[in-house]
C-alpha cells in the first residue's frame, strides 16, 4: 500500500507541476453488473468513472463475504493507465500524465461467485471513498453501488407431460419416466405425426420425425430441454412395412477384402473367388475385413483362427444378398511348417456314412497322384507280404545249413 501511495503522491506532484491551470470538473463513479443473479453464478462487475481532466482515481470495494466470494480483478482501461489493488483498496492513475479521462471510462472489472444465497435476498457490492484528482486538487466522487435480488434457480425439469402419435400406436403406453417406445406402421405411412408437451412450461420441446425407412427401423426422437439447459430424449423406434412392389436385391458381390498385415494373391477383384495368402509359422490367425458391393447385403468371415502349420487352411468370406443368395470367396492361408520342418497333423473325423459315400466332387478335382484306389492299396499290401515271407524262408535255410555244417565238423 505504501508503494501505491508513493506512486500516487509522485503522480500528483508531477501533475501539480505540469498542469497547474487545469481543475477537475463534475465527476462520479459507477458500478454495473448482470441484472439477474442466482446462487452459484459467477458474476463480473465493471467499475468506471465519468468526469474531465482526471489523472488519478482511488477508492475501496465493500461486499458481504458471506454472500460473495472474490475471484479476481482485471484492468479495463488501456494506454498509459495503471490499476493496482491492495486488498479491497484500489488506485488507478495515468502513468505518463498524457491521457486524462475526459468523459466516461471503465477502470477495472472484478469477478465474484455468488454463494448459496436464498432466492429473494439482495447481494450488493459498493465502491466507497471514490476520489479523483487532476494533480492540483482532489475531488470527492462519492460512492458507486451494485445490488441485485437473487432469483430462484432455473428449473431442471426436462420431462414430458404427454406424448401421442396420430397415425400410429406406440408401445408401451406413455409414461413420463419411460424414454423408449416402439411402433409399427404400414408402408403408406412415411412419417409419424407426433404431439408432445413438456411438464414444465419453461422447458422447450423439439420433435425430429424423419422419413421412415421402408422395410426397416427409424428412430423418431423428442427432446425436452429444461430451463437450466439440461436435456432428455424420448425415442420411438418405428418399423415401416416394405413396399409391396419391392424386389429384394440379389447382389452378393464383395467389393473388397483386406487382410491386416498381409497381401492376398492375386490382387482382389470382385469376379475372382479364389485367393492365397502366405503366412510365417509364427502367425496362426488373421484379421480379415470385407465389404459388400450392395449395402443391403451382409458379409461374414469364417475360419480365421487356429491355422495348422505346414497346411493349407481354408478361410471363407460369405456374402449374403438381400434376397438370401450366398456367394463364397475362398482364401487359402498357407502357414509355414515349424522351424524344424514338421507340420501339424490334419485330424479329420468322418462318419460311416461319409466314408461309404465320399464327396465325388473332391475326388474328381484331385490329381491322379492324390487318389489311391482300393486295388492299388491291396496290391501294395500283397507285395510287401510276399517280400516278408521270402526273407523269413532264407533266414531259416541259413540256420539249417549252419547247423548241418557244425555237426559234420564235430564228427570229424
Amino acid at each position: 500500500m505504501k508503494k501505491i501511495v508513493s506512486i500516487l503522491i509522485m503522480a500528483l506532484v508531477l501533475l501539480a507541476v505540469s498542469v497547474p491551470e487545469i481543475t477537475v470538473e463534475a465527476a462520479g463513479g459507477y458500478l454495473s453488473g448482470p441484472g439477474t443473479v442466482r446462487a452459484g453464478d459467477t458474476i463480473t462487475l465493471t467499475f468506471g468513472v465519468s468526469g474531465s481532466n482526471l489523472y488519478g482515481v482511488s477508492g475501496s470495494l465493500a461486499y458481504d463475504s458471506n454472500q460473495l466470494q472474490y475471484v479476481s480483478s482485471s484492468q479495463a482501461i488501456g494506454g498509459s493507465w495503471v490499476v493496482e489493488f491492495n486488498g479491497n483498496n484500489f488506485v488507478a492513475y495515468d502513468n505518463a500524465l498524457s491521457s486524462p479521462i475526459n468523459g466516461s471510462a471503465n477502470l477495472f472489472t472484478v469477478t465474484f461467485v455468488v454463494k448459496q444465497v436464498s432466492p429473494g435476498n439482495t447481494v450488493s457490492v459498493t465502491c466507497t471513498g471514490i476520489t479523483g484528482t487532476d494533480g492540483n486538487a482532489d475531488i470527492g466522487m462519492g460512492s458507486a453501488g451494485y445490488s441485485v435480488v437473487v432469483a430462484a434457480p432455473l428449473s431442471s425439469d426436462n420431462s414430458l407431460a404427454s406424448l401421442s402419435v396420430s397415425n400410429a400406436s406406440i408401445s408401451p403406453a406413455f409414461n413420463t419416466n419411460t424414454a423408449s417406445y416402439s411402433a409399427k406402421v404400414k408402408y403408406e405411412v412415411s412419417r409419424l405425426n407426433v404431439s408432445a408437451t413438456s411438464n414444465d412450461g419453461k422447458a422447450s420441446v423439439s420433435v425430429n420425425s424423419p422419413t421412415l425407412t421402408p422395410g426397416g427401423y427409424t428412430n423418431v426422437t423428442i427432446t425436452v430441454t429444461a430451463e437450466n439447459g439440461s436435456a432428455k430424449t424420448y425415442t420411438i423406434k418405428v418399423y415401416r412395412e416394405q413396399d409391396p412392389n419391392y424386389v429384394p436385391s440379389g447382389n452378393n458381390d464383395v467389393a473388397d477384402i483386406v487382410i491386416d498385415g498381409f497381401l492376398i494373391s492375386p490382387p482382389f477383384s470382385t469376379e475372382n473367388q479364389a485367393y492365397v495368402v502366405w503366412l510365417p509359422y509364427e502367425v496362426d490367425s488373421l484379421s480379415i475385413s470385407a465389404v459388400a458391393t450392395d449395402k443391403l447385403a451382409k458379409v461374414n468371415v469364417e475360419g480365421t483362427e487356429n491355422f495348422l502349420a505346414g497346411q493349407d487352411n481354408i478361410v471363407k468370406v460369405v456374402c449374403t444378398a438381400e434376397n438370401g443368395e450366398k456367394k463364397e470367396y475362398i482364401i487359402v492361408a498357407k502357414r509355414a511348417a515349424a522351424h524344424d520342418g514338421s507340420a501339424d497333423e490334419l485330424v479329420t473325423t468322418e462318419t460311416t456314412e461319409e466314408i461309404a459315400t465320399p464327396d465325388t466332387a473332391t475326388i474328381t478335382d484331385a490329381t491322379p497322384s492324390d487318389v489311391a484306389t482300393a486295388s492299388d492299396a491291396d496290391t501294395d499290401i500283397g507285395s510287401r507280404g510276399v517280400k516278408t515271407v521270402v526273407v523269413v524262408i532264407i533266414a531259416v535255410l541259413c540256420l539249417i545249413v549252419g547247423w548241418v555244417l557244425g555237426r559234420i565238423k564235430w564228427r570229424k
